[in-house]
C-alpha cells in the first residue's frame, strides 16, 4: 500500500466502522468514530497541501535542474542535424552529396559523395552506386566503385566492385570481390621557397674581377 494513501484508507475504514456502529444502535461509539474519521481525513488533506508547497519551494531554489532538460535536448538535436541518416525502413533512389557524415541503415540506389567526411554502411544497409569519401566503413552490402582514404570492411560487410584506397582493413567475415587500386599518397604542402641563383649577376661580377686583375 502506498504510504501517501494510508490516511485516506484509514479514514474510510473508520467511517465504515462508524456507520456499522450507528446501524447497531451504538450512537455514542458511532459519534466518536465519525469524529476520528473527520480528523484523519483532515490530516490527509493537510499533508498533501504541505507536500505540494515543499516541492514548489524546492524547485524555485534550484532552477538549473529545470533548465538542464531543454539544453540537453537542443544539444542532441544539434548533433543529429550534423549527420545524414538513411533510416532502416527508407529506400532512397538518387544521389547524395554532403559535407557531413552519412549513415546508411536502409538502402540507397545512387552515388554518395562525401569527400571530406565519413560514410558508414550499417549491418542492414545496402548501397548500389559509387561512394566517394574520406573514410568508408562497410558492415552491410555495397555494389559499385568506392574511393576513400581509409576503407574498413567489418565482419558482416561485403563490397563488390572497384576499390581505390590508401589504407584498407578487412576483418574476419568481411568479403571484397573486384579490383583494388592503391591511391597515391597525399602531397604535403610546405612553406619552403626554393632560391634561384641569378646567373646574370654572377657573370657580371666575374667580369669585373677580371678587369681589375
Amino acid at each position: 500500500m502506498d504510504r501517501k494513501y494510508l490516511l485516506l484508507n484509514l479514514t474510510l475504514l473508520v467511517w465504515l466502522f462508524a456507520l456499522l456502529a450507528w446501524c447497531v444502535g451504538a450512537s455514542s461509539l458511532a459519534r466518536y468514530a465519525g469524529l476520528l474519521a473527520f480528523a484523519t481525513f483532515s490530516a490527509f488533506i493537510l499533508r498533501g497541501f504541505i507536500t505540494g508547497m515543499f516541492k514548489k519551494h524546492k524547485n524555485s531554489e534550484n532552477p538549473g535542474a529545470i533548465a538542464a532538460t531543454p539544453s540537453t535536448v537542443n544539444q542532441h538535436q544539434a548533433e543529429t542535424e550534423t549527420s545524414t541518416v538513411i533510416a532502416r525502413d527508407v529506400h532512397l533512389e538518387g544521389n547524395i552529396a554532403s559535407s557531413s557524415p552519412v549513415y546508411v541503415y536502409g538502402s540507397v540506389r545512387g552515388d554518395i559523395d562525401v569527400k571530406e567526411s565519413l560514410v558508414n554502411v550499417m549491418r542492414e544497409g545496402r548501397v548500389e552506386g559509387n561512394i566517394n569519401c574520406q573514410q568508408l566503413i562497410i558492415d552491410g552490402a555495397v555494389t559499385g566503385q568506392c574511393t576513400g582514404d581509409a576503407v574498413d570492411i567489418a565482419e558482416n560487410g561485403t563490397l563488390t566492385g572497384t576499390l581505390v584506397y590508401r589504407t584498407l582493413s578487412i576483418k574476419q567475415g568481411g568479403t571484397f570481390t573486384g579490383q583494388a587500386e592503391l591511391r597515391a599518397p597525399r602531397q604535403e604542402q610546405t612553406n619552403v621557397v626554393g632560391l634561384v641563383l641569378d646567373t646574370t649577376t654572377e657573370g657580371a661580377s666575374k667580369k669585373a674581377e677580371g678587369k681589375r686583375s
